[in-house]
């Protein structure tokens, strides 16, 4: 009240307008994980420091990029391009990509919250759970986040798959406890369970181990199984290994290997020795000097022969990496026979031939020597061209193996022995001299899928549901953007199972590819999948957002009379606002009275004794519209009546 002592005119205003409810923010998920870079200013000073960013242009200025792979390689057959990997060494950092399915699908703001840095500066080597666990302990102070994600998290290595649960069953811990966040889970791994296999079933894995505290299961969801995307692997060129063979069929690939092993060196030198027998049968040349050339390339074949032999034995132990493989075994059998009757008995003749030569005192002795070693090599190698044998060894190999795996391997390091049969580059060395050829290896490489888990794509999908519709509306029987396909086909009657567990009631949500449709996300259901209450997504997630709302708007109310003015007010605030949820659709009901109710007051739900304590007690009671999981159509005949 004003104070009135001087003459004037003094304006009052009336407060006419009941306060209100805002809503609050549904879908703000926070990323924990490792980044390239955590940097604003300095390096690292984003380390640990949750950071609300709105775009894939934000995340890559301050958070940097994907670990580039090192284990992608390309096979160039002819016009065929062939790319494969990343394998064993696959980098096991998935945030950056995960941010871009999540925008992808329809993310908006969000937080990052960096634990380490796997580029310069950074130490990350592998996924360590302490190091994830202080992310979410940093999440916990920022207010606004309302959904948990750990993309790195199902790169744990193999046999870490309790680190793996416990870092969720904090996560959802965390989210009981503070009551405004929700945790989107991952498996373990994405393998197409078979029972006599011997593979870990990673639903039953996860029912096992992430608890079975009914108040915090109901604040996470988990979807299943990965999926194949068609986003791009980083990679640097130099690190790209580009084989390049000459187009040829498999058969015309181990002929023209023959042909190279029966030319070169040993070609030259049969025609060289057919010269120095032309010259000992003719009184030009002296005995000294013929002995002197066939010394020469005595040795001269002695030294390809040897260099040949540590070749073929570098290639054995390819077909040797696999014992099991008996295509291989034989293969790697008959090169070592191959070794031993075309080789060695030639490299032993030569080696004794060296000797002879200084017993030899006329020409025409000197004429059989040499006419004994052309012999030697016609009879190992054909070295004649229209007297090639049509079956050599390496033509039996390509008889008794089939292809794939090491036997390719096999192929590839002999092509090595044919000049022109195979080279190895990079791609940066290709792309200064073949643009065309580049191109298309980029391309190619491009089409190795990478395999994501599910949760950052369903964290877009719940901001662009939340966005166009509401986040009472399941987040469910929706498309994803960017994925080719599910990493496993989830039928129908192992969806059964998945949905509704008899056992711990722990449901699991699937992603299936259905024909005509595309991929969709075909469940709703948290954790607490058999819980009548809190079964379903929207239900859990549209608490979460009035809960937190009202609770922001009441502190208005704070310290303020705790009497029947007090009362009415607060009661129209939150009525005005749960009007306004039944009329966009959330709650049920003909009328508001039928939707939902707001009791407060004496003798209501406080007694005399809460007041004189200082509570004030507020019951509010929600009909939550919920998913239509199931739809029945019943048919049956009717009686003709006319």
């Amino acid at each position: 009240m004003a104070s009135y002592k001087t003459p004037g005119v003094y304006v009052e205003e009336i407060s006419k307008f009941p306060p209100s409810v805002a809503q609050v923010e549904t879908a703000i998920p926070a990323f924990i994980g490792y980044t390239e870079i955590a940097k604003r200013k300095t390096a690292g000073d984003l380390t640990l420091k949750p950071t609300r960013i709105t775009s894939m242009l934000e995340y890559e200025t301050y958070f940097g990029f994907a670990k580039p792979e090192e284990d992608i390689t390309v096979l160039v057959t002819g016009t065929d391009i062939e790319a494969t990997g990343p394998g064993a060494n696959k980098s096991p950092f998935l945030m950056y990509y995960s941010m871009q399915l999540y925008f992808a699908n329809g993310g908006g703001p969000c937080y990052i919250v960096s634990v380490n840095q796997y580029g310069a500066g950074g130490t990350a080597v592998i996924i360590v759970k302490d190091d994830l666990s202080d992310g979410l302990a940093a999440i916990r102070k920022e207010d606004e986040p309302t959904l948990l994600l750990f993309p790195d998290a199902t790169s744990f290595a193999p046999g870490e798959d309790g680190e793996f649960y416990s870092l969720y069953k904090d996560a959802l811990t965390q989210c009981n406890e503070l009551q405004d966040r929700f945790t989107i889970i991952d498996t373990f791994s994405d393998v197409d369970y078979d029972p006599g296999s011997g593979d870990v079933d990673p639903i039953a894995g996860l029912r096992a181990n992430i608890g079975n505290e009914k108040d915090y299961l109901k604040y996470g969801a988990v979807y299943y199984p990965f999926l194949e995307t068609i986003l791009d692997y980083q990679y640097n060129e130099a690190d790209v290994v580009v084989t390049m063979t000459n187009g040829l069929t498999k058969a015309e690939r181990v002929q023209k290997i023959v042909d190279t092993i029966s030319s070169g060196v040993l070609q030259t030198n049969l025609t060289a020795l057919v010269a120095i027998n032309v010259a000992a049968g003719t009184p030009g040349p002296t005995l000294a000097s013929l002995k002197t050339d066939l010394s020469a390339n005595i040795a001269s074949s002695v030294q390809y022969l040897n260099d040949l032999k540590v070749k073929l034995d570098a290639i054995l132990a390819i077909g040797r990496e696999e014992t099991s493989d008996a295509p291989t075994v034989a293969a790697s059998n008959a090169l070592d026979s191959w070794i031993t009757t075309k080789i060695e008995s030639v490299f032993l003749l030569l080696a004794t031939r060296m000797d002879d030569l200084n017993g030899i005192s006329t020409k025409p002795t000197l004429v059989t020597l040499i006419s004994d070693v052309a012999n030697s090599f016609y009879t190992a190698f054909g070295v004649v061209a229209a007297n090639v044998p049509t079956s050599t060894i390496l033509v039996d190999i390509d008889d008794s193996i089939t292809t794939g795996g090491k036997v390719d391997d096999l192929y590839l390091a002999l092509d090595a022995l044919a000049p022109g049969g195979s080279s190895i580059t990079t791609l940066a060395a290709i792309a200064g001299n073949d643009n065309l050829l580049y191109n298309k290896i980029k391309s190619e490489i491009g089409q190795l899928p990478i395999k994501l888990p599910p949760s950052s794509a369903m964290a877009g999908i719940y901001a662009r549901i939340d966005k166009t519709k509401g986040v009472w509306k399941a987040p469910a029987n929706v498309s994803l953007n960017y994925v080719i396909k599910p990493s496993v086909q989830v039928s129908h009657e192992e969806q059964a199972d998945m949905n509704v567990d008899v056992t711990a009631g722990k449901s699991v949500n699937a992603i299936r590819a259905f024909t005509g449709k595309g991929v969709l996300v075909w469940g709703s259901r948290t954790l607490a999948g058999n819980d009548n209450e809190w079964r379903y997504v929207p239900v859990r997630r549209f608490f979460n957002m009035v809960e937190e709302s009202v609770k922001k708007a009441t502190d208005q109310f704070v310290f303020e009379g705790n009497d029947a003015n007090t009362w009415v007010r607060l009661r129209a605030m939150i009525e005005n606002f749960l009007t306004l949820q039944w009329r966009a659709g959330a709650l049920t009901g003909a009328k508001p009275e039928q939707a939902f109710y707001v009791r407060i007051g004496l003798n209501q739900t406080m007694t005399a004794d809460d007041i004189l304590n200082g509570y004030m007690n507020v019951e509010i009671g929600m009909a939550v519209v919920r998913p239509a999981e199931f739809i029945v159509l019943k048919f049956s005949h009717k009686m003709q009546e006319a």
